[in-house]
């Protein structure tokens, strides 16, 4: 009976690696249906109308959500270290492992925000291009 509550932590992880895989299938699956109505559609000879093809052809996300992400993860980032910060000064013996381990997920997340930031950075149209292309 004690192994049981050993794999208690596996059957979670388990669980949600199958959710979000089962969500990246269902994604797959969506998108080739798409494409092959679409390849159907051209294949018969039939005209696209524009807005029927942006309904069809997902668009890239725009740089604006790329800064949008990474300052919506640089700021978690910053609260989970503050929070593992304020747990290992007020539970200074039993919580200094669990107060780590928050500082631990706020410093991954706000990297991932510095990704998503640079990312932005590199995306983002030249100021010289959005005088040009004034739209």
């Amino acid at each position: 009976m004690e192994m049981i509550g050993e794999l208690v932590p596996f059957a979670l992880f388990a669980c949600i690696t199958i959710g979000v895989l089962a969500g990246f299938y269902w994604n797959l699956k969506v998108r080739e249906g798409q494409q092959e109505t679409l390849r159907q559609v051209i294949a018969s000879g039939q005209k696209l109308d524009e807005t029927t093809l942006k309904l069809m052809v997902k668009a890239p996300n725009s740089p604006e959500m790329d800064l949008r992400a990474g300052v919506i993860s640089v700021m978690m980032g910053f609260g989970f270290c503050a929070a593992g910060g304020i747990a290992k000064l007020t539970f200074s013996d039993d919580g200094s492992s669990f107060g780590t381990v928050l500082i631990l997920i706020g410093v991954v997340l706000a990297f991932t925000g510095a990704g998503q930031f640079l990312s932005w950075h590199l995306r983002r149209p030249t100021p010289s291009a959005a005088q040009s292309n004034p739209q």
